[in-house]
């Protein structure tokens, strides 16, 4: 049975906030990082630009399987922190929800499985991007200097690795915040389930885009 409007609370704060209020701080902080290195350093150091040539000389020491390796924890490790925000958020909100109308404990459940689907597809493509890393004495030149098919397979990875760990941490905080609201909905009104339930499907589907993406850039690597 729907639960009457007026009995349930009006919080004047919802996790949905909270995780809107994290990202936005979050990309407000990254926003001054890249503007005191690439505009207030630069200005005090007497130069527009920082000398990119010598950072790219830096980066270019860099073993390209250790940007392959941070990839890959960078894929798993965002994915696995969206799907678990994601469970915060809506599991959060269904078990507020639940004191209320308990009856929609198991239909909710689906948005913990959909934000646990998420930490999977993180998993999935980390076990084939590891596969692709295959050591030997001819990933390395008689100068010392990396194969460029090892040096343009360790920078491939990392980028397929960050595509899929971003891509995925935004779907799990999506589908979190969608669920959360499909939970304090369908407390209100049953009707509303599958009518929120269908945007939290269209949700999930950023994952599997993110993944698609991560495979198509990851099958091409043949390091020496």
């Amino acid at each position: 049975m729907p639960v009457e409007p007026e009995v349930l609370p009006t919080p004047s704060r919802l996790p949905p906030d909270d995780a809107m209020y994290v990202v936005g701080r979050l990309v407000w902080y990254i926003l001054i990082i890249v503007i005191v290195i690439f505009g207030i350093i630069p200005a005090l150091c007497g130069t527009v630009f920082p000398p990119f040539s010598a950072l790219w000389t830096v980066l270019a020491g860099v073993s390209p399987y250790a940007w392959a390796s941070m990839g890959i924890g960078m894929g798993i490790s965002l994915s696995i922190i969206g799907a678990a925000w994601g469970i915060l958020t809506s599991g959060a909100s269904i078990s507020g929800a639940a004191i209320r109308a308990p009856e929609i404990r198991s239909k909710n459940l689906i948005s913990i499985i959909f934000c646990e689907a998420v930490a999977i597809y993180g998993v999935i493509l980390s076990i084939i991007m590891m596969g692709k890393i295959q050591a030997s004495t001819a990933s390395v030149g008689a100068n010392g200097v990396y194969a460029y098919g090892a040096i343009a397979g360790g920078y491939t990875l990392f980028a397929a690795g960050i595509a899929v760990g971003i891509g995925n941490m935004a779907c799990g905080i999506s589908v979190g915040i969608v669920g959360s609201s499909c939970a304090i909905a369908d407390a209100h009104s049953s009707s509303l389930f599958v009518k929120v339930l269908v945007i939290e499907i269209f949700a999930s589907a950023l994952g599997i885009f993110a993944v698609i993406t991560g495979i198509l850039m990851a099958q091409k690597v043949e390091m020496p």
